[in-house]
């Protein structure tokens, strides 16, 4: 209490009468956490002349010396150090004393500890440096004066983070070019390879992005999904971004791992205004990934109908077939898109295509039971008995999974009920 509320004659008289100098609080705090908490630099030297342990360390690990970096009290600091504080004192997750003042961007205080001898690449248990805090912290100043003194630009934290990665993300261009400047390496990548633009893309950072792009960062470097910026612009609906990529003439119908373009990636996210933004700068309404899927199949599957009705103004086929054989109708018919369906059918969908195994958007109407969809097929040509390579028909379907509103309506519209499957 004497610690905390500066009163150092009390605090002598305690002393005096036997009380323990580092006696600690259910937190591990001693009082001379306490004053250099407080910034009681009177407090703290008495503390300290009475032997008072400078490194005493509370239940998070923090030192006196930290708490003092922490509450940017110059006066106390430069008194631990005197008495033998350990500049270097780690913290549970390995923070030292310069790690906390870099963070709280206590600028005196990262000086005078960089001057008496502190390191400024120590990582914490994350791998982190000071200069990862700083750029965590939007420090500009502290990464200044970091840099000045030696710091290791391109230091990786545990996912391979560099501070440029870090700055990125957060849109802070001021410190984006002053690490640039200080040689970092402007394609550096994380663990899952993403580099500091595709970051900037995910996040939207425009002004990041133009100028990592102007110091040479790579348009067409991918992800481990094979993600280049653009698709990563495309996925979270960052259309400024999107747009500078393009300009910059970033490829448009780059193929990820699995073959999705960004064209994909933007039907997939319901992100129409990317969207258009691909096709009017020549992104392929037909480009198929590895599973044979066109933007329209995603858009179908997920009833995107503004993205839908874009893909066919600019030529994609309702009757695109996947590597199984399955056309948009086919996956808007199975999850019940009745709007879908009925757009694919005015844009010259067949209603009655067979997927490689005889499947039929009916047959996957009669597997989800999905009555007002099979409405609209019936009612555009698609036969009431078509039949798989195994002899199953749509009944034979809705019968097996217990779709009895199927089963009502096909036998409404005519169906066999004595069609026998390759199994009899």
């Amino acid at each position: 209490m004497a610690s905390q509320g500066d009163h150092v004659d009390a605090a002598r008289i305690l002393l005096y009468h036997k009380a323990p100098v580092d006696d600690v609080t259910v937190d591990f705090l001693t009082a001379l956490h306490v004053a250099a908490h407080c910034g009681h630099v009177r407090v703290a030297k008495l503390l300290l002349d009475r032997k008072a342990d400078p490194n005493s360390r509370a239940l998070n690990g923090f030192t006196p010396l930290h708490i003092a970096c922490k509450k940017n009290r110059i006066k106390v600091v430069e008194l631990l150090l005197k008495h033998g504080a350990s500049i270097e004192a780690t913290t549970e997750s390995g923070l030292t004393p310069l790690h906390v003042a870099s963070f709280m961007g206590c600028m005196n205080i990262v000086i005078y500890l960089i001057q008496h001898g502190a390191s400024a690449d120590v990582p914490t248990v994350r791998g982190e440096t000071p200069l990862h805090l700083a750029a965590r912290a939007n420090q500009t100043d502290i990464i200044r004066i970091l840099l000045r003194n030696g710091a290791q630009v391109d230091a990786r934290a545990r996912e391979q983070q560099t501070a440029l990665h870090i700055a990125s993300r957060l849109g802070n261009s001021d410190i984006v070019v002053l690490l640039l400047q200080h040689g970092a390496a402007v394609d550096a990548t994380t663990k899952d390879h993403y580099t500091a633009l595709h970051i900037a893309a995910k996040e939207g950072q425009e002004e990041v992005a133009s100028v990592l792009l102007e110091h040479g960062a790579s348009l067409t470097s991918t992800t481990k999904k094979g993600f280049t910026p653009l698709h990563l612009a495309a996925k979270y609906g960052n259309m400024k971004v999107a747009r500078l990529l393009l300009q910059k003439d970033a490829p448009v119908d780059s193929q990820g791992k699995n073959g999705v373009t960004p064209l994909h990636v933007a039907a997939h996210y319901d992100h129409q205004n990317v969207a258009l933004l691909l096709l009017d700068k020549g992104a392929s309404p037909h480009a198929t990934a590895k599973n044979g899927y066109t933007p329209l199949h995603i858009a179908a599957r997920k009833n995107q109908m503004d993205i839908a009705t874009t893909l066919l103004e600019y030529g994609a086929s309702a009757n695109a077939e996947s590597k199984a054989g399955f056309t948009p109708l086919h996956l808007s018919s199975q999850e019940g898109h009745t709007d879908m369906a009925t757009l694919l059918i005015e844009h010259n969908a067949s209603s009655g295509a067979t997927a490689k195994n005889g499947l039929t958007p009916l047959h996957l109407c009669a597997q989800e039971d999905r009555v007002n969809v099979a409405a609209i097929l019936v009612k555009h040509g698609a036969q009431i008995d078509p039949v798989t390579k195994a002899g199953y028909t749509p009944l034979h379907v809705a019968s097996h999974f217990g779709q009895m509103n199927m089963v009502r309506f096909l036998l409404q519209h005519g169906a066999k009920v004595d069609s026998t499957t390759q199994l009899g």
